[in-house]
């Protein structure tokens, strides 16, 4: 039997410059927008959180894509 794959949700992370440590290294803040389209392509994600960090305080650093998929047997 072959296994499919239903896409659930997606989230988007980005990790936000907040401070910086004692030795001078960035500490980051993670901020999650949930309630993504799972079939956004990556290149319109990136797009769009970039956007989103563009209206930080801060500068962001990593761009992360989060997928929750089921798997089932058909």
């Amino acid at each position: 039997m072959a296994v499919t794959k239903t896409m659930q949700s997606t989230k988007l992370l980005l990790a936000v410059e907040s401070d910086v440590a004692a030795d001078g290294s960035a500490v980051y803040t993670q901020r999650t927008v949930r309630n993504v389209n799972p079939a956004i392509a990556d290149e319109d994600a990136y797009d769009v959180a970039a956007a989103i960090g563009s209206l930080q305080i801060y500068p962001v650093g990593d761009i992360a894509r989060q997928d929750l998929s089921i798997l089932s047997r058909a």
